[in-house]
């Protein structure tokens, strides 16, 4: 009986999994209201495993962000140009305003509101055949 039951739930999850792409998930997920409920505003990133967790899922969400926008367009957010006791405090002000709103709300707003941008300064190509000679020959 417990494998036909975890047949019917692995099923029915798999089913839904195709319907709708999933985005984003672990803590950028979890309702403002909820963080709220957990932390306190001035007491730091470092306050308990759910403020040390949401801060952590910011810094990597804008971390991919990086990546990407490095690689598509050379920009960038400075995670640099605020401490990150300031990037908490803004994570921490943004729940505290938006309590129906999510912590990639506050993700996002910190990139938009928050972050210095930079660019990096592109470089010329490599004449054709060359890019690849500091690779390890194993690789060519």
């Amino acid at each position: 009986m417990r494998w036909l039951l975890a047949s019917v739930v692995g099923l029915a999850s798999s089913t839904a999994a195709q319907a709708e792409p999933g985005i984003v998930a672990g803590m950028g997920t979890q309702a403002c209201a909820a963080i709220n409920a957990h932390t306190q505003p001035g007491r730091g990133y470092g306050q308990n495993g759910v403020s040390a967790a949401a801060f952590s899922w910011v810094q990597g969400y804008i971390s991919a962000w990086n990546v990407i926008g490095l690689i598509s367009r050379g920009r960038f957010a400075d995670l640099t140009s605020l401490t990150a006791d300031a990037q908490w405090a803004r994570i921490a002000a943004f729940c505290q305003a938006h309590p129906d709103g999510f912590l990639f709300d506050a993700a996002r707003d910190m990139l938009a509101n928050g972050l210095k941008m930079g660019a990096v300064i592109s470089l010329p190509q490599a004449p054709a055949g060359t890019a690849d000679r500091d690779a390890p020959a194993s690789a060519r």
